[in-house]
C-alpha cells in the first residue's frame, strides 16, 4: 500500500520543538511519528529521537506475535524511556504515533495529540480522551483502504476547519492541491501553532513526502498507487523448482512475481501443443487468463512455467521465431506510440511544471532551515520559491495557476515566520467622528489609561468608547506635536507659533519661556520636569526646564548626532532619534553613543511618517511604520536595538500610536478612529 505524505507547521513559535519522523520497517509496515514539545522544554530533540528510536527498535527486532502486540510492546518501551528521562514530570508533550501494518492502522497519542480518518468525505476522529500516568496510555486500531486520508497533529485542526469542510477538501482529486488548501485555511483562520501530517493512502502526489521536516529519520519515495502488493519469491521455493525441473529463473522474473498459492505440477507437452499454447498467449486478452490461471498458485509456479516455455520455445523453427518477434515488435511500437501521444506536452507546459517543482522544493527546504533556526537561509529559499511561482503566474498559460497561487500563499506565511511577524485584527475602540465629522487626527497620547486624540487645533478625551467634546488648544496656530507629563497629569502641545501649550483638567494654558521666543522644531517629548524639542534644521535638541509658572530658556542638548533627517524621537533617560532613512541614534547626557539597529527585517521602514516610542517603563523600542501597516518591536540594549518581532494590523491610514505601560496593548489612531490590539 502506497502513501502520499505532506507535513507542515503553521505559526511556529520559533522554539524548535516540533518533530516529524518516518521509518520504513518492511513490506507493508510504516511508522509515522509527530511530536510537539512545550516551548521551554529542555532537550526536546533528544527526547523525541529517543522515544521514536525505542518504538522503531522494538518493532524491528521483536518479530514475535501479531502486529498489534508488537506495537503495544513498543509503546511500553517508549513509556519506560520517558520515565527514565524524567520529562513526564513536566508539561506533557503532544505526540501521535501511527503504525501501518498493511490495511491495519494502529494509533497511540500523548498530550493533545490528535488523529482523524477521512473516508468518502466523512471525517471520523480516531483519538479519544487520555487518562493515565504513562506517556502513552491508549492504543487504537482499525482498517484503512485506498483513498482514505489520515490526519495526525499536535492539536485538533477540526477546531479551525469544520469536519464537513475538511472532508470535502481532502476528497478532491488532486491530493497535493487539497493539502495546500487545508494548509492555507489553517494558516489564515487561526494563529494556533499546528504541526500536521496528512497521509493519503493510495493517493498520487507529485512531490512525494512533501513538506516533511528535516528531522525525519527517513523519507518516503514519491508515492505511487498500487492496487496489489508486489513481493519477491522466497528463495527456497525457487531453489526447489530449479532443482526439480532443471530450469533457471532470471532475476527479472523473480522480482515481478505476484504472491501466489500452492503450485500445480508442470505437465510435459508436445512441441505442437507448446506452439499452440504460445499462440494463444500472444492473442489479445489471453495474457490475463494466463495470469489468472496461476493467480491461485504458490510463488515460483509462474516462474517455473515461464522458464519451461522458454526452454521448449527454443526448439521453434527460424520462421516461427521471426513471426513471433515481428508480432512482439509491432505491439511494442504501438504501445510506445500511444504512450508518447498521451504523455506529450508543450515545451512551455514542461517549463512551467519545472518552475513549480523548483518552487515546491525551495519551500520545503525553507521549512527545514526555519526549524533549524537559520532564518537567513530560509529567507533566500523563500525568495527563490516566490520567484519561481510568480513566473508560473506571469505566463500566458493557465496551467498550474492554482498550484502557484497556493505556493505563493505558503511563501507569504513562511516569510512572516522568518521575520517573526504576526497579523492582528485591530478592534475599534472609539469613533472620533461622533464629535467631529471632519476629524483629521494628528496624534494620540495615553495619560493614566485615558486616550487623547488631537488634530491641528483641538484635543478630544476618550474614556474607552466614549468620546468627549473637544477642547480648543489654539485657534490662531496649529498643533505640530504633543507629549504627556504623567507625574503632573498634564499634556504638552507644541504649536507652530512656536509655543508650548499645557492642558490639565480641561484647562488650556499657553506657556512662556525666559527666551524672547520659543525654538522652532517638529517634535516634543518630556522627561521628569524637562521638555525637549527636536529641531533638525538647527541640528539640535532644545532642552527646557519647567519652573513654577514658566519655562527656562533653551539649552543645546545634542553633541555629535546628525539630526538633519530626524523625524521622531523618544526618551527613557537616554534619547533615541529616528531618521527617515530608518536609522537610529542615541544620546546620553547629550553625547552621541555608538548605537544602531540590529537584525532588521527584510522590508525597510522609511519615510516622514515613521514614529518611535519608548519610556523608562518599557524594555522595548516600538516603531510605527504606517506605509507598511505595522509596528516593529526592538529589544533595548547598550549598543544595539535588536529586532524582536513585528505586528501587521491592516489599517491603511495609521497616523500615531501609543503603548500601554505593561507593553501588552497598542492603540492606533487613524484620521477619525482609535483602534486597539494586543501584542
Amino acid at each position: 500500500m502506497s502513501f502520499a505524505v505532506h507535513t507542515f507547521e503553521t505559526h511556529p513559535d520559533g522554539s524548535n520543538t516540533a518533530f516529524a519522523f518516518h521509518e520504513h520497517l518492511g513490506e507493508g509496515q510504516e511508522v509515522y511519528f509527530l511530536a510537539k514539545f512545550p516551548a521551554e522544554f529542555d532537550a526536546a530533540r533528544i527526547s523525541a529521537e529517543t522515544i521514536f528510536g525505542s518504538i522503531v527498535d522494538a518493532l524491528k527486532f521483536d518479530v514475535r506475535g501479531e502486529a498489534g502486540d508488537r506495537f503495544e510492546d513498543a509503546l511500553k518501551a517508549a513509556n519506560a524511556q520517558a520515565q527514565k528521562m524524567g520529562f513526564l514530570r513536566k508539561e506533557r508533550p503532544d505526540i501521535v504515533v501511527s503504525f501501518f501494518d498493511f490495511q491495519t492502522l494502529y494509533v497511540a497519542t500523548s498530550g493533545e495529540g490528535q488523529s482523524s480518518l477521512i473516508r468518502s468525505g466523512a471525517v471520523s476522529r480516531i483519538t479519544e480522551e487520555i487518562n493515565g500516568t504513562d506517556l502513552f496510555n491508549n492504543l487504537l486500531s482499525g482498517q484503512v483502504a485506498v483513498d482514505d486520508v489520515v490526519i495526525i497533529s499536535n492539536k485538533n485542526p477540526l477546531e479551525v476547519i469544520p469536519a464537513s469542510q475538511m472532508g470535502e477538501i481532502l476528497s478532491r482529486e488532486n491530493f497535493d492541491d487539497a493539502v495546500s488548501a487545508v494548509r492555507h485555511e489553517l494558516t489564515t483562520r487561526s494563529s494556533m501553532d499546528l504541526l500536521v501530517t496528512i497521509l493519503g493512502i493510495g493517493k498520487k502526489s507529485a512531490s512525494g513526502a512533501a513538506g516533511f521536516l528535516s528531522k525525519m529519520v527517513s523519507k518516503m519515495s514519491p508515492s505511487s498507487v498500487d492496487t496489489e502488493p508486489v513481493v519477491s519469491v522466497p528463495k527456497r521455493v525457487l531453489e526447489e523448482a530449479m532443482k526439480e525441473d532443471k530450469v533457471s529463473v532470471t532475476r527479472e522474473e523473480e522480482m515481478i512475481l505476484p504472491k501466489r498459492q500452492k503450485p500445480e505440477p508442470v505437465v510435459a507437452q508436445s512441441q505442437e501443443e507448446l506452439f499452440a499454447e504460445q499462440e494463444e498467449i500472444e492473442e489479445p486478452g489471453i495474457e490475463d487468463d494466463f495470469e489468472e490461471e496461476y493467480a491461485s498458485r504458490e510463488p515460483g509456479a509462474l516462474a517455473v512455467r515461464l522458464a519451461e516455455i522458454r526452454k521448449r520455445a527454443s526448439q521453434m523453427t527460424l520462421k516461427q521465431v521471426k513471426m513471433a518477434a515481428g508480432g512482439v515488435l509491432g505491439i511494442l511500437i504501438l504501445v510506445l506510440g500511444i504512450r508518447f501521444l498521451t504523455s506529450f506536452e508543450t515545451q512551455e507546459t514542461s517549463q512551467l511544471r519545472e518552475q513549480l517543482g523548483i518552487a515546491r522544493e525551495a519551500l520545503q527546504q525553507a521549512d527545514t532551515f526555519l526549524i533549524q533556526g537559520d532564518r537567513a537561509s530560509a529567507a533566500e529559499l523563500l525568495a527563490q520559491a516566490q520567484q519561481a511561482a510568480q513566473e508560473v503566474l506571469n505566463s500566458k498559460s493557465k496551467d498550474y495557476r492554482s498550484d502557484a497561487q497556493f505556493i505563493l500563499a505558503d511563501v507569504q506565511e513562511k516569510q512572516l515566520q522568518v521575520e517573526n511577524a504576526k497579523k492582528v485584527q485591530p478592534q475599534l475602540l472609539a469613533d472620533l467622528a461622533t464629535q467631529n465629522e471632519g476629524m483629521k487626527s494628528l496624534g494620540l497620547l495615553d495619560l493614566r489609561g485615558n486616550l487623547f486624540a488631537y488634530d491641528e487645533n483641538t484635543v478630544y478625551k476618550t474614556v474607552r468608547n466614549i468620546v468627549e467634546k473637544g477642547v480648543s488648544v489654539s485657534e490662531k496656530t496649529n498643533i505640530l506635536s504633543a507629549a504627556a507629563r504623567v507625574d503632573q497629569s498634564t499634556l504638552l502641545f507644541y504649536t507652530d507659533a512656536p509655543q508650548i501649550v499645557e492642558f490639565a483638567n480641561g484647562v488650556v494654558t499657553p506657556m512662556s519661556t525666559a527666551d524672547t521666543t520659543w525654538k522652532q522644531g517638529i517634535d516634543i517629548q518630556t522627561y521628569n520636569k524637562y521638555a525637549y524639542v527636536l529641531d533638525p534644521v538647527e541640528n539640535q535638541i532644545w532642552k527646557y526646564e519647567r519652573q513654577r509658572s514658566a519655562y527656562t530658556g533653551a539649552s543645546s542638548y545634542n553633541n555629535g548626532a546628525d539630526l538633519s533627517r530626524a523625524v521622531s524621537f523618544a526618551i527613557d533617560g537616554s534619547i533615541y532619534i529616528l531618521s527617515d532613512d530608518g536609522t537610529i541614534q542615541k544620546l546620553f547626557r547629550g553625547e552621541k553613543q555608538d548605537y544602531s539597529f540590529r537584525d532588521i527585517p527584510s522590508t525597510p521602514f522609511t519615510g516622514q511618517n515613521i514614529k518611535i516610542f519608548t519610556t523608562d517603563e518599557h524594555d522595548y523600542i516600538y516603531i510605527l511604520d504606517p506605509n507598511n501597516a505595522r509596528v516593529l518591536v526592538f529589544t533595548k540594549g547598550e549598543r544595539f536595538a535588536t529586532y524582536k518581532k513585528q505586528v501587521l494590523f491592516s489599517l491603511p491610514d495609521a497616523r500615531d500610536f501609543s503603548v500601554d505601560a505593561a507593553g501588552q496593548k497598542i492603540n492606533i489612531v487613524t484620521a477619525d478612529k482609535i483602534y486597539e490590539f494586543s501584542l
